[in-house]
Formats: C-alpha cells, sequence, structure tokens
C-alpha cells in the first residue's frame, strides 16, 4: 500500500508539473502574441521617425538610454528604435510614407531636440541633420531658417574667419562667393546643368560624409565635416542659380 501510494504522488506530481509548464507555454505565446501585434499597430512612419531621431540625438554624444528618453519625451512617439542607420537613405524611406506636413515636423523636432541642450552642435550632428534634411527633400535653406529660429549653431573653427552674418538663413553663400568659386567646390568644369550639379554633389557628398571616417583621428573626422558642409552649401548656392 505504501508503495503504491508513493507511486500515486509521484504521478500526481508529474501531472502537476506537465500541466504547470503547459500553462507557462500557453501564457508566454499569448503575452509574444500580444507584444507582436502591439508592434504590428505602430506605424513604419513612427518607427521610422524614432529611429532617425534617436540616431541624431546620440551622436550629440548622450547614451543610448538618454538619447532614447529624450525622443520619447520630445515627441510622444513610443515606436522602437534602430541604431547604426543610414540617416540619408531612412528619411528618403519616411519622405515616402508621409506627407508634406509630417517631413517638415519631423525636420522641425529634430532641430528642436538638437537645439534643446544650449550647447553648440558638433559637426557630424549637424551633417545629419543635413542628411536628413535632404533625404526628406528640403534644401539647406530649411535646415538654415530653423537654425536661426531655434538659435543654435555648430562647432566651426573656420567660421571665425567669415563674415559674422555669413550663415544666417536666407543667405544662398557663405563667402559672397561668385559662380566659378562655387563650381570649384563642386570640382565642375565648363558650363553647369542642373544634372551635372546634382550629380557633382552626390559623388563628393559619398566621398567626404563623416561617417567614413568614424575610426579615423578626430582632426581627420572634424575635416571631413567641414568639407561636406562647404560642399553642401555650395549645392545649395548653384542649385538657387540654376533653376529648372
Amino acid at each position: 500500500m505504501e508503495l503504491l501510494a508513493v507511486i500515486l504522488m509521484f504521478l500526481a506530481g508529474g501531472a502537476i508539473a506537465v500541466f504547470v509548464m503547459i500553462a507557462v507555454t500557453l501564457a508566454r505565446r499569448d503575452e509574444d502574441r500580444t507584444f507582436g501585434a502591439q508592434q504590428q499597430a505602430i506605424p513604419e512612419r513612427d518607427r521610422v521617425a524614432a529611429s532617425l531621431l534617436f540616431h541624431i540625438v546620440s551622436l550629440g554624444g548622450v547614451s543610448s538610454d538618454v538619447a532614447l528618453r529624450e525622443v520619447r519625451r520630445g515627441t510622444g512617439i513610443a515606436a522602437p528604435v534602430t541604431s547604426g542607420i543610414d540617416v540619408a537613405n531612412w528619411a528618403e524611406r519616411y519622405a515616402q510614407l508621409s506627407n508634406a506636413q509630417q517631413r517638415a515636423s519631423l525636420l522641425e523636432t529634430a532641430v528642436q531636440l538638437v537645439a534643446s541642450r544650449g550647447a553648440l552642435v558638433p559637426l557630424r550632428q549637424y551633417v545629419a541633420l543635413l542628411d536628413l534634411s535632404f533625404g526628406l527633400g528640403f534644401q539647406t535653406s530649411a535646415l538654415a531658417r530653423l537654425r536661426e529660429q531655434y538659435g543654435f549653431d555648430y562647432i566651426d573653427h573656420a567660421k571665425d574667419g567669415r563674415p559674422r552674418d555669413a550663415d544666417r538663413a536666407g543667405r544662398v553663400t557663405f563667402f559672397e562667393r561668385d559662380e566659378r568659386e562655387l563650381l570649384r567646390v563642386l570640382e565642375i568644369e565648363g558650363t553647369p546643368t542642373r544634372a551635372t550639379i546634382i550629380s557633382a554633389y552626390r559623388k563628393l557628398a559619398a566621398q567626404h560624409h563623416p561617417d567614413r571616417y568614424h575610426s579615423s583621428s578626430e582632426a581627420a573626422q572634424h575635416d571631413a565635416a567641414a568639407r561636406f558642409i562647404e560642399i553642401s552649401r555650395a549645392y545649395e548656392a548653384l542649385l538657387a542659380i540654376h533653376k529648372e
């Protein structure tokens, strides 16, 4: 009888253990389904926007936790983020998913987050803002107006040698340069067209983008970012001259 009781207790314990395992598995499956449904419910546009803003804020030298907290507090978007993204490509994707008002709002939100620290913006962070602006379909004048509106500036030692108002919004050049010098900046020879200007800009921007110098010295990164901004400004000025 005692042996039978032991066997029955063993079988009962095993049955309880199996029941508990099944219950836990079903609960986890329901939880996974709920989480998956929640993820699917978040529009792709919000996920792209959150990742763009997270990446740009991170370039300001803050930790990932701080960057994520600032993005969520500043935008109310609780979407998951992807790190290490290409801003230009993701901005183009956002442009495909949004209307003109949403694109303008995203660029302004990025500027607000960057400007909220009240400090000079690192060149790489400003370059990311340029990438965002171009990817969304804007030109540098849009970013210049927002920079003027929110009163932030970026680290650029070469600015000490330029006229004080050289970077004000609405100006298409920053050295009172003539067209020949702007063409020289973009390494264009002969009579330019809008197509050749765009082609030259894309080629040089790819060569001098600071992301290519992330493992180089700080001086090399600074020089690349400064060159990228110079190229972008020449591009903006030439497009203003050579319209359709």
